[in-house]
């Protein structure tokens, strides 16, 4: 059985259908937790610093534990690189998997985003140099209403879900957390993982130190 750690962050409910039983395989486990952040929502460089310490501390124990990936379900990719670094199982995040992915249906897409992420998210297509590729980060409206922008995409992203959303667009909409967890389920069904040339182990590994670090912050 293929056993997979899905980690989202407490400040938003994550769907529980985006990865229930009719979405995984018939041999695949999920365990899902719920990451607490120091700063909620995360909105800057301090608390997206804490919100990747928090992100690290909550898997980076997940290969002794038995899992065979983990799935970072938050758009803003907190944690994604240390994780890595500290793992040898495949560490899939919702961000940069859903705006790759979603080049592969399409030459340009767009973001749907709530104002928790809209920032981050930005921030992230320029360091994944998408900028070219990307028709935009739109906000969704306060009903959770589409913005008539997306059109102009060959795809989109839903970094929020837009429940209750009276447009329809025509494209492809991708979500992230059933495309992570697939991907994740992927990726250990071919024996991938990340390269140690992109993401080397650290000299020394300081896990106590990020637990206590991440309780900390979590505490104050």
């Amino acid at each position: 059985m293929t056993r997979i750690l899905l980690l989202t962050p407490a400040d938003v409910q994550a769907p529980a259908a985006a990865f229930s039983a009719g979405v995984t395989d018939s041999g695949t486990a999920i365990v899902h937790r719920r990451v607490a952040y120091a700063s909620t929502p995360p909105v800057g460089a301090h608390d997206w610093a804490l919100a990747d310490l928090a992100m690290l501390a909550a898997g980076q124990h997940a290969q002794e534990e038995g899992f065979d990936a983990v799935c970072v379900g938050d758009m803003g990719d907190y944690g994604a690189n240390a994780l890595r670094s500290v793992l040898d199982i495949p560490v899939i995040t919702a961000g940069r998997a859903s705006m790759l992915y979603a080049l592969s249906l399409g030459a340009r897409f767009s973001v749907a985003a709530s104002a928790r992420d809209h920032v981050r998210i930005g921030k992230l297509v320029h360091e994944y140099a998408l900028d070219h590729q990307c028709a935009g980060v739109h906000l969704l409206g306060e009903d959770g209403e589409l913005p008539a922008a997306l059109d102009e995409a060959d795809v989109v992203v839903l970094a929020a879900s837009p429940a209750g959303a009276s447009r329809s667009v025509r494209a492809p909409l991708v979500e992230p957390l059933p495309l992570i967890v697939k991907l994740a389920e992927s990726m250990t069904g071919l024996g991938l993982t990340h390269s140690r040339r992109a993401y080397p182990a650290p000299q020394v590994r300081k896990g106590d130190l990020i637990d206590a670090l991440s309780r900390s912050g979590a505490a104050s």
